[in-house]
């Protein structure tokens, strides 16, 4: 496959909101995930659990993407925009969250993702 193949099944998915169906099929083995404050998690099972327990104090109202975008400089790299509807059960009050992802692809696995974003996560 190619990244453009990679890049737009990752999206189809993710709009599908089986976000964590790309990760238990699309990520490497040995996937490296970088958040926006540069904390790296290593592995699939942890990055899906990072990922987990993420979730697990919010209820998703829905969430857009747009993209992916390439780059020929960076041929093995895609871009996705994320816009998060989520409401914090701790608070209980509904905010937008807006990140973007840069994903490296080898071998038709995501091997890296690094999220942006501002503020707080």
């Amino acid at each position: 496959m190619s990244v453009r193949t990679v890049a737009s099944k990752f999206v189809e998915l993710c709009r599908q909101g089986k976000n964590f169906d790309v990760m238990r099929t699309m990520y490497a083995p040995d996937i490296v995930s970088v958040e926006g404050d540069g904390k790296e998690t290593a592995g699939q099972d942890p990055v899906i659990k990072k990922s987990e327990d993420w979730v697990s104090d919010k209820t998703f109202n829905g969430e857009t993407v747009a993209g992916p975008f390439f780059n020929g400089a960076n041929p093995d790299q895609f871009v996705v925009f994320f816009t998060l509807d989520i409401t914090p059960k701790a608070t209980g009050q509904r905010i937008t969250r807006e990140e973007v992802a840069v994903y490296t692809v080898k071998n038709d696995k995501i091997t890296r993702e690094q999220f942006f974003y501002d503020g707080a996560h």
